[in-house]
C-alpha cells in the first residue's frame, strides 16, 4: 500500500490564500509561545486545509524567510516571529473592533477580520490600541501580543479535561474560530470566554454543559479546543 502524501513533501507552485498564512503565523506563534513543536501537518489538523493548501503556505512562508523546516519541524526565524506578531496582533485587534465597537455578532468577527488581514497600518494599529484601551485578548479570549494587559491563562484547561462544576470559559482556539457551526452552538448556549458556565458531565468525549443562556451538549472537537478556568 502507497503511503499518502504530507503536506511537508508535496512541492506546489500554488499561492496560498492571504487569510491561511495570516491563521498559519497564529498557530505557529502560539506553539513557538508554548515551546511546541509544529508541522506541516499539524497545521493540516488546525486550520481549515488541505495537504496541497498547507504545503503552499510553509512554501510561501519559507521563501520569505519566515520559517525554517528542518526534520519536518516548522520553526519562525526572527523575522518570521515580527511577522507573526504583527500579523496575529492586527488581526486580533480588528476583531475586537468589530465586536467593541461596531456590534457584530461574536461568531461573525473572525472570517470579517479575515477580510481586513493584511491592510491594517502602523498608524491604524496605533490608534485602535488607543480606541480600544490596549485589549489583551481577541473575542475568542486568544491573547493578543504585545498589549500590556496581556492575561495570564496558565491555569486554563482544556475543557474536555475539567472536572464537574463551575468555570469559566476563558478562550476558543484558532481552529474552531474558523467553524461557524460551532462558534453559534457556543454563542447560543453562552459558554463564551468571560463567561460563568457549569459543566455537568463528561462522557465519551462530549461534555453536557450549563451555559450563561441554556445548557448543551458540546462535541469533542468544540471541548478540546475550548479553554476553562475551574473555579
Amino acid at each position: 500500500m502507497s503511503q499518502q502524501p504530507t503536506a511537508a513533501s508535496i512541492v506546489t507552485e500554488e499561492r496560498p490564500d492571504p487569510n491561511a498564512i495570516t491563521e498559519a503565523l497564529e498557530v505557529l506563534l502560539d506553539r513557538a509561545e508554548r515551546a511546541e513543536r509544529c508541522t506541516a501537518d499539524d497545521l493540516v489538523a488546525a486550520l481549515p486545509v488541505n495537504v496541497v493548501e498547507a504545503a503552499a503556505v510553509v512554501h510561501d512562508l519559507e521563501s520569505r524567510g519566515a520559517i525554517t523546516v528542518q526534520g519536518g519541524v516548522l520553526s519562525l526565524t526572527d523575522d518570521g516571529f515580527d511577522l507573526a506578531v504583527t500579523a496575529v496582533r492586527r488581526h486580533r485587534l480588528t476583531e475586537r473592533l468589530l465586536i467593541d465597537v461596531i456590534g457584530l455578532e461574536w461568531w461573525k468577527v473572525h472570517h470579517e477580520a479575515e477580510r481586513w488581514d493584511g491592510v491594517i497600518s502602523d498608524d491604524v494599529e496605533a490608534r485602535l490600541v488607543d480606541l480600544l484601551d490596549d485589549p489583551g485578548t481577541c473575542p475568542h479570549g486568544n491573547p493578543i501580543p504585545g498589549s500590556r494587559n496581556r492575561p495570564d491563562q496558565s491555569d486554563a484547561v482544556r475543557l474536555d479535561e475539567a472536572p464537574s462544576g463551575p468555570v469559566v470559559v476563558v478562550r476558543i482556539t484558532e481552529t474552531l474560530e474558523a467553524d461557524d457551526e460551532a462558534l453559534q452552538l457556543l454563542q447560543g448556549c453562552g459558554f463564551v470566554p468571560g463567561r460563568h458556565a457549569e459543566v455537568k458531565e463528561r462522557r465519551d468525549g462530549w461534555v453536557e454543559v450549563a451555559g450563561s443562556i441554556r445548557d448543551a451538549a458540546l462535541p469533542p472537537h468544540i471541548a478540546s479546543h475550548t479553554y476553562v478556568r475551574v473555579q
